[in-house]
């Protein structure tokens, strides 16, 4: 098979482990293109025995790249300014049909309309180890048998059933956000952005779990909370303080945020948006994610 037809069939798998691993657009795009170019040269240099199954071979290329990116990266992490985010996958809400086709989407999109896994799910997949995070993406999103799970990451294969027995438990302990229906998730959102628009903090309160917790990333590179900040009280708190802030001259737009409804916040008075992720459960934000680093917001589209 040619390498470019390698390439279209399989760079939305790559991508979509990548992403997973990663939290981050930009980096997973980098890592499964130096995976093509690896293979090209070593076609083009003939090095070793011919590769059987390619696409498992650049399963393993892109994942041990990732291990090896989130280990490099950890302090990094480490001393980064506030909370840290990943990446969102946006899409404008209205240009999301009932039925999407796959014909001419970017691969990246592809994820979006496909993925059935939260910005609030990756966020808990930040808590894992690298060799957890890779175990339980091959494992749980692509349904890899373990034997190939092993291959990947250089373990054996009860090893790998170990780590995603264990991971599996500790997740039901602390289960993730709920995936909720279209039609639900908007009468949330636009209940909850109706209640800030019109000063209705009473009516927002009740919309917000006891135990909430709000995290904002800036970076360093913004204005945000460094800290998160937890209960009701503080958060309806700090709500108060950027509607008051606020200019009039705001704008509110509805998107989709990782395959669930979310809205992107701009204003004249600041250069980049931010785009907000709301986790819910049983009715009420359980946790508010809004990604103001810039840094973020560069391979989205949201002029």
């Amino acid at each position: 098979m040619e390498l470019d037809s390698v390439y279209r069939m399989y760079r939305p798998l790559l991508l979509s482990i990548a992403y997973r691993m990663l939290g981050s657009v930009t980096h997973a795009e980098d890592l499964v293109q130096d995976a093509f170019v690896t293979v090209q040269q070593q076609n083009s240099n003939k090095e070793g025995e011919p590769v059987r199954n390619l696409k498992a071979y650049l399963c393993k290329i892109v994942t041990n790249r990732c291990l090896d990116y989130l280990k490099s990266s950890r302090n990094k992490r480490e001393v980064y300014v506030g909370p840290w985010l990943p990446e969102p996958l946006v899409q404008d809400y209205a240009a999301v049909p009932a039925t999407a086709s796959a014909e001419g989407q970017d691969p990246l999109q592809m994820i979006v309309l496909e993925d059935t896994i939260s910005y609030a799910f990756l966020f808990l997949l930040e808590r894992l180890t690298p060799i957890e995070r890779a175990v339980f993406i091959l494992r749980e999103a692509f349904e890899y048998d373990y034997r190939d799970i092993a291959d990947f990451v250089n373990k054996t294969e009860l090893g790998c059933r170990k780590i995603y027995s264990r991971l599996k438990r500790k997740i039901q302990d602390e289960p993730p956000a709920e995936l909720i229906s279209s039609a639900q998730s908007e009468q949330l959102v636009l209940r909850f952005l109706h209640a800030t628009a019109t000063g209705d903090m009473e009516g927002l309160f009740a919309m917000l779990a006891e135990d909430i917790v709000l995290y904002s990333d800036g970076g360093g590179k913004v204005m945000a909370a460094i800290n998160p900040i937890t209960s009701s009280k503080r958060v309806l708190a700090f709500i108060q303080g950027l509607t008051s802030k606020g200019d009039g001259q705001g704008s509110v737009r509805l998107v989709i945020v990782n395959g669930q409804l979310g809205f992107v916040l701009s204003s004249p008075s600041e250069p980049y948006p931010t785009v907000v992720s709301l986790e819910f459960k049983d009715d009420r934000v359980q946790r508010i994610y809004l990604v103001r680093n810039p840094d973020k917001l560069r391979h989205l589209k949201l002029g």
